[in-house]
């Protein structure tokens, strides 16, 4: 077995957002793609859709909960997240994070950098 660690961006029993650095998914060894060799993987997880985003270079989201519990994944640029309770973190290209804060204030986000900002956005089965 393997752990990955991930950002989780949820909602704690107050209805506060919070950032949790070390949320992890457990991995193990199988044969998931023969005759390839066996590789680390995750249960499946069931999604809705997926949705590419672009964010122009100077786009500021205000309080807002995430539409879906959803994966973004950072494909180009730099964005930018601050929860409730002041934590602040920044996507990179590469770069991942669960959001699961469909309720509530949610989060502010904007286009952190000069660039503009691609994002997949995996939206999951609820």
């Amino acid at each position: 077995m393997h752990n990955w660690d991930f950002l989780h961006l949820y909602v704690d029993e107050n209805g506060v957002s919070r950032v949790n650095p070390n949320a992890t998914k457990e991995l193990e060894a199988i044969s998931f793609a023969p005759p390839a060799p066996q590789m680390l993987v995750s249960q499946s997880m069931a999604v809705q859709s997926m949705v590419m985003v672009e964010l122009s270079v100077g786009w500021q989201g205000d309080w807002h909960p995430s539409p879906k519990k959803q994966w973004v994944i950072c494909l180009a640029g730099e964005m930018g997240y601050q929860s409730e309770d002041g934590s602040e973190l920044v996507l990179r290209a590469g770069s991942y994070i669960l959001t699961t804060d469909t309720y509530g204030k949610g989060h502010k986000s904007w286009n952190a950098g000069t660039t503009p900002v691609q994002l997949a956005l995996i939206q999951l089965d609820t």
